[in-house]
């Protein structure tokens, strides 16, 4: 099962811009691994948007997927899955 989650996430990242750990309601948790990764690129006729997904490993083996708006830089939540 999966739930939708929404709102902004705080991420420290490496110099590419990996994530290397996510702000969780428990606290900063490390990600174990990138298990997959995808870009969405879509609506370039009205406005256009462009984000890299990622679903992530955490260290407390929960696996969440975020994204990166490309336009802004900013990283969002997207979903968790159980």
């Amino acid at each position: 099962m999966t739930e939708l989650l929404e709102g902004a996430v705080e991420v420290r990242a490496d110099a590419r811009g990996a994530p290397l750990a996510l702000r969780t309601a428990s606290g900063w948790q490390g990600v174990r691994e990138v298990v997959n990764r995808w870009r969405v690129e879509t609506d370039w006729w009205r406005t256009p948007v462009c984000r890299d997904y990622l679903r992530c490993l955490l260290a407390g083996d929960e696996c969440v997927e975020v994204f990166r708006d490309a336009t802004t830089g900013t990283w969002h939540w997207s979903r968790r899955y159980d």
